[in-house]
């Protein structure tokens, strides 16, 4: 199974540049920015040098090749970077973050931005194959997510008007334990949805200890969505995300859309290529032997 069962064929060709040959999305993620320098230096993110950040990535980039189906860029860092200087490899198609950051150890920051200077037209011009918007997001903060949904339509439209896929990333936060974590993930994928991005990127709807309760929440997201869906693996261990990454598939999940789960071990590694090479790659190809479990 492909993309969603039920999604107009106008996602099917739009999103076609970021699926894999089995009708999926393996994508590699490092459009990362505050998150990249916590991983570098947890005690001063503020101190680690941007070149040191681009080069990173780069290395990333040019280990990983023609393996996924798609990378998340990120305008500050990546995009000039690599699809600027054609750096990007052939058939792999890309995916631009739209939005700004700034808000990790801030609890008061509830509502997002979009990068000064960055738009969908913006994208589309760099040659991007799509947009990314995270949003920090509950579906029950009244005016808090009443402003979110605004900024999600208003990017919404201005994608369509250049004709560019938008994947839309809710990103839970004041989770209080399992079963406010599943009504939040799937509550806030089924409204998300139906404010009309083509793509919803979101964590994994269940964080129960029983496969059966995995199964069945990753059902009731594919049942009232509508669109197509991918996982993030939001912090999980790797074997755990590699799991929850095939029950999903099984049920009507679309695939993938991972970063630091698959390459943040590299970053202090001694030899970095041979790490990448070694651990980061087969991490990644387990995630995409785990998009065909059905």
């Amino acid at each position: 199974m492909g993309l969603a069962e039920g999604s107009a064929v106008i996602h099917r060709n739009a999103l076609a540049p970021l699926l894999d040959d089995h009708g999926r999305f393996t994508v590699l993620a490092i459009d990362h920015r505050d998150s990249l320098r916590v991983e570098f230096n947890r005690a001063d993110p503020a101190s680690v040098p941007m070149d040191v950040l681009v080069r990173f990535k780069l290395d990333v980039i040019e280990a990983f090749g023609e393996h996924p189906s798609a990378i998340m860029l990120d305008p500050e860092l990546s995009i000039d970077q690599v699809l600027g200087a054609g750096r990007m490899p052939p058939g792999v198609g890309s995916l631009c973050a739209l939005e700004a950051q700034g808000y990790l150890d801030r609890p008061d920051v509830v509502n997002n931005t979009l990068l000064e200077g960055w738009s969908p037209q913006r994208a589309k011009a760099v040659g991007a194959s799509a947009a990314k918007l995270l949003v920090l997001y509950r579906p029950d903060r009244g005016a808090v997510t009443a402003a979110q949904d605004d900024l999600i339509r208003s990017v919404v439209d201005d994608c369509a008007a250049v004709d560019l896929p938008l994947f839309v990333e809710p990103v839970p936060y004041d989770i209080v334990d399992v079963e406010d974590r599943e009504h939040t993930v799937i509550a806030s994928a089924e409204r998300i949805a139906a404010l009309g991005p083509d793509v919803v990127k979101m964590p994994f709807p269940s964080a129960a200890d029983h496969p059966r309760r995995w199964e069945a929440a990753c059902r009731r997201v594919h049942e009232a969505i509508g669109i197509p869906w991918a996982v993030l693996s939001w912090g999980a261990p790797f074997e755990l995300f590699v799991r929850q990454t095939e029950v999903a598939c099984a049920n009507g999940c679309n695939g993938f859309m991972a970063g630091r789960a698959i390459w943040a071990d590299s970053i202090h590694a001694p030899d970095r290529s041979a790490h990448l090479a070694e651990v980061a790659i087969p991490r990644f190809e387990a995630l995409v032997t785990a998009t065909r479990s059905r």
